[in-house]
């Protein structure tokens, strides 16, 4: 007879120090978090310290393993997520709705200009943080007064451009497929429209351009494995 093969649940394993990617959000990447000696396995709920406050995470052995110190947000890893956790992760999912919906109402009605996207509740406090995006310099402070006698919380309005913007709302590409940006894209790279001459496409803004209305980062991901166009000589 075959042995008997003990299979255990093993630790998130991570390629940096003891960080380890954790899901805030299930349609934005992972955020890097420190361990800091709390044992998480995979797809463990856990309670993560970042700059906004603490939020609830889930960890993930199946996204991209953190090999070097991260350039953007750095978080801590608290402890392991309780039940209490998660019912006000729950209530607070349904006051984010109710503010974004209000914000997106209420900016039509005063005509602001912006877009806003998201809206991020910390499981303790009373801090809201807003993501918005506008094309100009916005005036909001009457719209800042106004959430803040109506909610009760201390609102912060962070401006992003419009490709940090698709990364924050997440959605599919005209190739029915997750946006780059928001799954495996750590930062922005340049992309031309040469990119797009070289791999013999069209150049109507249409094809070529993404949900942001820039040209497609996924232009320069297989650029160079076209061979380079060679210079006319008349």
């Amino acid at each position: 007879m075959p042995e008997e093969v003990a299979v255990a649940c093993c630790p998130v394993a991570c390629g940096h120090e003891d960080m380890i990617p954790v899901l805030l959000d299930p349609d934005l990447p992972p955020v890097p978090c420190r361990k800091a000696g709390v044992q998480v396995e995979h797809l463990q709920r856990c309670v993560v310290e970042i700059t906004d406050g603490l939020f609830l995470g889930t960890a993930s052995a199946f996204t991209v393993p953190v090999m070097r110190s991260p350039r953007g947000e750095l978080g801590r890893v608290v402890r392991q997520a309780t039940a209490d956790d998660v019912r006000r992760k729950d209530d607070l999912g349904h006051l984010e709705r109710e503010i974004i919906g209000y914000l997106r109402r209420r900016a039509r009605e005063l005509d602001l200009g912006m877009r806003p996207l998201k809206v991020r509740l910390p499981l303790v406090g009373r801090k809201a943080v807003v993501y918005f995006t506008a094309e100009q310099r916005v005036d909001f402070r009457s719209l800042l007064r106004e959430l803040g006698r109506r909610y009760r919380r201390r609102v912060e309005m962070r401006p992003l451009g419009v490709r940090d913007g698709a990364r924050l709302s997440g959605g599919l590409g005209p190739c029915g497929r997750c946006l780059c940006c928001a799954t495996f894209m750590e930062r922005f790279h340049s992309v031309t429209v040469r990119m797009a001459k070289r791999q013999n496409l069209s150049l109507n803004p249409s094809k070529i351009s993404g949900m942001c209305g820039r040209l497609m980062c996924c232009l320069a991901h297989e650029v160079e494995s076209y061979p380079k166009q060679r210079s006319a000589k008349g």
